[in-house]
């Protein structure tokens, strides 16, 4: 389970870097999944496959969408004990799985991902391709909102690791187009977040960051989970229809049992002996130490209407 510390690194910063989470027989089922599924997208087999256009035509492939549908073990990694402990902790709420993908850059591919907050808070540029999203909500929500990324690799500053710019999670909407790409990759105040196989980041979906493209001949793959509280949910993702249909109600209670009896089938041990207890399709974390209820809502509270505009326009970094 997370320290004090840790939780509270977390809630300032909006990124935590858990050490080495997975392990073993696990870590290396997961490898293995991705390996599969990496070779699938590569080769255009299969649906939920995303690519990206490069300037001269050509596309690269780099993430797949629906990934508890691939392969029991990345089912068996969302209940992991340790990670829904984490997750708990840092919620400080019921909370239930909701969201699912991997992300990989391919040796050589140079797949950039340009900075951007994650859905309900982004505007374009983000992801690549480019789009246009209709969200940018202005307010953080008072529920903490988080992926649990999981590293199947080692991810250096040279493969595209993950760069972040901590103490912005809480003012909703950032004009990240204020500066350039390169402006932010730069910046002092933007921070290399370089991850070992078997570590997890925890990112909130309001904190910026962004990734250059993997020029070396390496691979980095990271499996993305999304836990939510009901609330959140309601907030952000209510017109998510099929993520939606697939984790709520008895449809949700009968995903997280798939979870366990996959985690049950590959030899893993399940919940028992942790501060745990599911209720229909969500899971409480009922130990200590944990987030308070309704934790952004008191942090943003202690911001002046001056700090948030300044992180709003990004004031520190120009």
């Amino acid at each position: 389970m997370l320290d004090k510390e840790q939780i509270n690194r977390f809630h300032r910063d909006g990124f935590l870097v858990i050490p080495q989470l997975f392990s073993g027989k696990e870590l290396e089922l997961l490898q293995q999944a991705a390996q599969h599924v990496q070779h699938e997208g590569t080769a255009r087999l299969g649906a939920g496959h995303l690519y990206h256009t490069h300037e001269d035509g050509t596309q690269t492939y780099f993430r797949s969408e629906r990934m508890w549908d691939r392969d029991p073990i990345f089912r068996a990694v969302t209940v992991n004990p340790d990670l829904l402990s984490a997750v708990g902790q840092c919620i400080g709420h019921s909370f239930f799985p909701f969201n699912n993908a991997l992300v990989c850059k391919l040796p050589g591919g140079n797949v950039p991902v340009f900075w951007h907050q994650d859905p309900p808070y982004w505007t374009e540029p983000t992801l690549t391709p480019k789009f246009t999203s209709i969200w940018e909500l202005e307010s953080t929500f008072e529920i903490p909102n988080f992926v649990a990324d999981i590293y199947l690799d080692r991810s250096t500053i040279d493969n595209g690791c993950v760069w972040g710019l901590p103490e912005h999670h809480l003012v909703g909407h950032v004009e990240l187009n204020r500066l350039n790409e390169d402006q932010l990759f730069e910046n002092h105040n933007t921070v290399a977040l370089e991850m070992e196989p078997g570590d997890v980041l925890f990112h909130a979906l309001s904190a910026p960051h962004g990734s250059r493209g993997n020029l070396t001949d390496t691979t980095r793959r990271v499996v993305y989970l999304q836990y939510v509280n009901i609330e959140v949910f309601s907030h952000g993702y209510s017109d998510w229809t099929f993520h939606g249909q697939r984790t709520l109600g008895v449809n949700g209670q009968k995903l997280i049992q798939e979870m366990m009896d996959s985690r049950r089938d590959l030899g893993f041990s399940g919940v028992e002996g942790y501060p745990l207890r599911q209720v229909d399709n969500h899971w409480e974390f009922l130990g200590n130490p944990s987030t308070p209820d309704r934790h952004w809502k008191g942090l943003i509270k202690q911001m002046s209407d001056q700090e948030i505009k300044q992180k709003k326009r990004l004031q520190s970094l120009i």
